[in-house]
C-alpha cells in the first residue's frame, strides 16, 4: 500500500480534464483544511464527477469528518441528510471550497487505519431503507483484498455504468482506482455505447450490473474496438446466454461479484463456476444453511438469508432464503426457477414469486426482441417445456406476465409497489 503515497507528481488521476496527482493531492489538503477551519464534523456527498468524489471523500477522512451517501434525493433523504449532517457537498461547492486555503505541507492523505465513517443509505426499494457504517479502514481492506484476487494483465481506467453512491460503486469506482492507481472514470455512463466509446484508446474495466450488460448489442461492430482487461458485474444474477455471449464478443474476462451492503464483497466467480470467497474472509453456515461471513472489512460475523451449498472447490449460490417456499409440502426454489428460465435465448430478465392467493407461481419475464413478437400461448408452451427440464409440473409457473424490461433500479432491484402492481392486475 505504501507505493500510492509515493505516487509521482505527474502521474493523472483523471482525464478529461487531466488531473495530475499533485494537483489532486493539494486539492485534498486544501478541502480538508477548510473543513476543520470550519468545524465541519458531517458532510453529505452528492457529486456527478467521480474524480471529484475521490478528492473530497479522501479530504474527509484526512479531516476525520464523517461521510454520509444518500441513495438519490428523495424528500425523505434530503432530511436525513439535513438531521445529520452540516452540509451536502455538491459540484457548486467543489469549484470554491477551500480555495483560499494555502497548505504548507502536504500531509499523507492514505492512512490504512483511519476509522472515519462512512454511512450508505439504502434504497429500501425491498422494505425499509438501512443506515450501512463503515469505515476508512474497511474500506481499504476491502479492496486490498479484490486486488489481490484478481490479476489483469493490464488496466489503465476503470468506468462503470453504476453510482458511487451505493457501495458497490464506491468500493470498484472510487476506492479500487484509489489503490490500485487506475485512471478515475469521471462520469457514470447509463448506456453501453457510453461505455464502448470509452473504451477505444485505453486499456479498461468495467464497472457494471446485469441490468446494463443484458443490453449490450453484440452484433455491434464497435465492442471489437474496445481495449477491454475485464468486465465486472454485480447488483443480481447475470443471465448465463448473456455472460457467455458477452464473453465471446468483448473477449476478455467477465467477473461476478457476489456480495451486499452489510457485508460487502463476499465472493467471484466467473464461467458460470462456484463462487470463491475473497482472500482475508471466512465463509460458513448457521443451523439454516444459511451463509455467513467474516472478514477484515465486515463488522464482525455477517449473517445472510442466503442459503448455499459448500464444497471443497467453492460454494453454490441457492438463494435467499425467503425466496425458498413450499408448494404442495414440498421446496421450491423461486431463485432456481429464475436461472433456469434465464437460460432460455428467449429471456433477458425474470422475476418468479408464488401467488399471493393460491398455491401457484408467477413468472414476470422480460423478453428479447425476436420473442417479443411470438404470440403468448407459444411462449407460455415453449417455457414450460423448457423447464419441465429442470422441474416437475407442479413447480411450473401457472401464470405468467410478459414485457420488454423489468423495472428495475439501479441496484437491480425490483420495487414492491411494482411488483403488487403486477399482482394486482394478473389477478384482476
Amino acid at each position: 500500500m505504501d507505493n500510492i503515497n509515493q505516487r509521482q507528481k505527474d502521474f493523472l488521476v483523471a482525464q478529461n480534464p487531466s488531473w495530475p496527482w499533485q494537483d489532486f493531492v493539494y486539492r485534498v489538503n486544501q478541502i480538508a483544511d477548510q473543513l476543520q477551519q470550519d468545524k465541519i464534523s458531517s458532510l453529505a456527498l452528492w457529486l456527478e464527477d467521480a474524480a471529484h468524489f475521490a478528492c473530497i471523500l479522501l479530504a474527509c477522512f484526512q479531516a476525520r469528518v464523517r461521510v454520509l451517501l444518500p441513495p438519490n434525493q428523495l424528500a425523505e433523504n434530503r432530511q436525513w441528510i439535513e438531521e445529520n449532517a452540516d452540509f451536502c457537498f455538491t459540484e457548486q461547492d467543489f469549484a470554491t471550497f477551500g480555495h483560499s486555503q494555502k497548505p504548507q505541507i502536504i500531509r499523507p492523505h492514505f492512512d490504512w487505519n483511519n476509522n472515519t465513517e462512512i454511512w450508505l443509505k439504502t434504497s429500501g426499494s425491498s422494505g425499509q431503507a438501512k443506515i450501512i457504517v463503515k469505515t476508512a479502514r474497511q474500506m481499504w481492506q476491502e479492496v486490498k483484498a479484490i486486488a489481490h484476487s484478481f490479476s489483469f494483465s493490464e488496466v489503465d481506467q476503470i468506468i462503470g455504468s453504476v453510482s458511487t453512491q451505493h457501495l458497490y460503486g464506491l468500493t470498484f469506482r472510487i476506492m479500487l482506482p484509489l489503490y490500485q492507481g487506475y485512471l478515475i472514470g469521471r462520469m457514470q455512463l447509463n448506456y453501453p455505447e457510453y461505455l464502448t466509446a470509452e473504451s477505444r484508446t485505453l486499456q479498461t474495466l468495467w464497472i457494471s450490473s446485469p441490468a446494463l450488460l443484458s443490453c449490450v448489442n453484440t452484433a455491434d461492430n464497435h465492442l471489437a474496438q474496445c481495449r477491454l482487461s475485464a468486465v465486472i458485474s454485480s447488483g443480481g444474477a447475470l443471465s448465463e446466454n448473456v455472460a457467455e455471449d458477452l464473453r465471446i464478443h468483448l473477449n476478455c474476462p467477465l467477473i461476478e461479484i457476489y456480495g451486499s451492503s452489510e457485508t460487502g464483497v463476499i465472493a467471484s466467480r466467473s464461467d458460470n463456476c462456484l463462487w470463491q470467497h475473497f482472500v482475508d474472509s471466512q465463509i460458513g453456515v448457521n443451523e439454516q444453511g444459511h451463509l455467513w461471513i467474516e472478514s477484515a472489512w465486515s463488522n464482525g460475523k455477517q449473517q445472510t438469508a442466503d442459503c448455499v451449498n459448500i464444497y471443497p472447490q467453492g460454494f453454490e449460490l441457492l438463494g435467499r432464503a425467503d425466496r425458498i417456499i413450499k408448494l404442495n409440502d414440498r421446496r421450491i426454489s423461486l431463485a432456481r426457477i429464475e436461472q433456469n428460465l434465464l437460460k432460455h435465448q428467449w429471456v433477458i430478465d425474470c422475476y418468479v414469486m408464488q401467488h399471493p392467493q393460491r398455491q401457484r407461481l408467477i413468472a414476470w419475464v422480460a423478453l428479447s426482441d425476436s420473442a417479443l413478437e411470438k404470440e403468448r400461448t407459444a411462449l407460455i408452451t415453449e417455457f414450460k417445456r423448457h423447464l419441465s427440464y429442470f422441474d416437475e409440473k407442479f413447480a411450473l409457473p401457472r401464470f405468467w406476465r410478459f414485457c420488454a424490461k423489468l423495472p428495475r433500479n439501479e441496484q437491480f432491484k425490483l420495487n414492491y409497489a411494482d411488483i403488487e402492481r403486477m399482482c394486482a392486475e394478473i389477478t384482476s
